[in-house]
């Protein structure tokens, strides 16, 4: 009975810390993706890890760049205004940067935008 108790815990613990481990390498493959211009791609996966971490800042902050570059203006908005909201301050100014593109404005600081990216890109 003891053994059948064990065994179920240990069930239970895999099923809980396999996702969590499979996140960052979603993550990754998504990010690659993004880069490699495969935007679909990208976006299907920062929604799945979305659902699964919905208060993960970077996570939204890449939706919305992946649905810009689909062309997905409204949707790219959203997650461009939930990042000004509850992001950091560095991914606050990304995304008031993203909003400013979709306005028809010109980001101020490109490379920076980049630096950060990285920066986050290791977490």
């Amino acid at each position: 009975m003891k053994r059948n108790h064990v065994a179920g815990v240990l069930v239970a613990l895999l099923l809980t810390v396999l996702p969590a481990m499979s996140a960052p390498n979603l993550y990754m493959q998504a990010v690659a993706d993004y880069n490699a211009g495969k935007y679909g791609q990208a976006a299907t996966a920062f929604e799945s890890l979305k659902k699964q971490y919905p208060n993960n800042a970077l996570t939204h902050y890449y939706l919305a760049l992946s649905r810009q570059a689909m062309g997905q203006m409204d949707k790219a908005r959203v997650e461009y205004q939930w990042v000004s909201q509850y992001g950091d301050a560095s991914l606050k100014g990304l995304a008031a940067q993203g909003l400013a593109r979709l306005s028809g404005g010109r980001s101020a600081q490109p490379g920076k935008v980049r630096k950060i990216l990285e920066f986050y890109a290791d977490w």
